[in-house]
């Protein structure tokens, strides 16, 4: 690998320290991210310094957020990564399967039980906790209508590119 290259990964390291994850899952996103193949895992492991069990693990955890796909090759017994590379379609994947997930499961779980709630709140630390939990309803359905735009945007950008 050349210095550029490194350097490029090194940066890479940098920007996806900040999404928050850790330092070992930074360094498999970054390679992963700039590698233009897919890449084995063992490949992976030796480039980051961490076993190879390590690196399944962190796979395991990130591969739907980050849209990571493993590849299986006639003949190899190896599992191969690949990282989306178009960065509008990782966008929208990490929506969809990080913020609509919270966003189902707040509206069909927590609704009711608010609703159930609300029926039963009868002294003043039972109201405020029920206005609590109605502000975080509110700011549910504000921000499904934030992804419904970026989603718009996204599509207007996809067909702008083609």
């Amino acid at each position: 690998m050349s210095d550029i290259e490194e350097k490029i990964i090194d940066i890479g390291h940098e920007i996806f320290k900040g999404y928050g994850v850790d330092d070992i899952t930074a360094q498999i996103l970054s390679i992963l991210n700039f590698e233009s193949n897919e890449i084995s895992m063992e490949e992976l492991a030796q480039r980051t310094g961490y076993s190879l069990a390590s690196i399944s693990l962190k796979v395991k955890n990130i591969e739907q957020f980050w849209s990571i796909k493993r590849i299986s090759k006639p003949g190899s017994r190896k599992t191969y990564l690949y990282m989306e590379k178009n960065l509008i379609d990782a966008f929208a994947t990490q929506i969809r399967n990080g913020f609509e997930t919270e966003l189902n499961i707040a509206k069909t779980k927590i609704t009711p039980l608010i609703e159930a709630y609300k029926e039963n709140a009868t002294t003043q630390e039972q109201k405020i906790k029920l206005q609590t939990y109605e502000n975080y309803l509110s700011e549910i359905n504000k921000f499904e209508e934030l992804i419904r735009h970026i989603y718009h945007q996204i599509n207007l950008l996809k067909e702008n590119q083609i």
